[in-house]
């Protein structure tokens, strides 16, 4: 009988100690996976911004939207992922460019 506790416990506290191991897992990957999403979301908008720079640059205006910047720049956008708000207020002001996920995480 008190073998039979004994194993009882073991299995118990196995099965604990594995599913908390599990849940720690199951949380770093959540967050590495948002840590990621995050890092991708400041690199496509510093890529606009590098190319609404270029653009002026070398053409003296800023660029009149995003499509330009994509055909002519090679600025490539997920906008599966992504929405760009891109508005101008003229050739020689800085366009205002914002970029966020779409299922709203940002």
């Amino acid at each position: 009988m008190m073998k039979e506790k004994g194993l009882y416990r073991g299995i118990v506290l196995s099965a604990l100690a594995f599913f908390a191991v599990l849940c720690l897992f199951w949380f770093g990957f959540g967050n590495a996976q948002r840590a990621n999403s995050r890092e991708k979301l400041q690199v496509t908008q510093a890529a606009i911004q590098k190319g609404i720079v270029s653009c002026y640059a070398v053409e003296g205006f800023y660029p009149p939207n995003i499509k330009y910047l994509e055909e002519h720049y090679g600025i490539t956008i997920d906008h599966s992922k992504y929405i760009v708000h891109y508005e101008t207020a003229g050739e020689n002001v800085m366009p205002s460019v914002e970029v966020l996920e779409k299922d709203g995480n940002s």
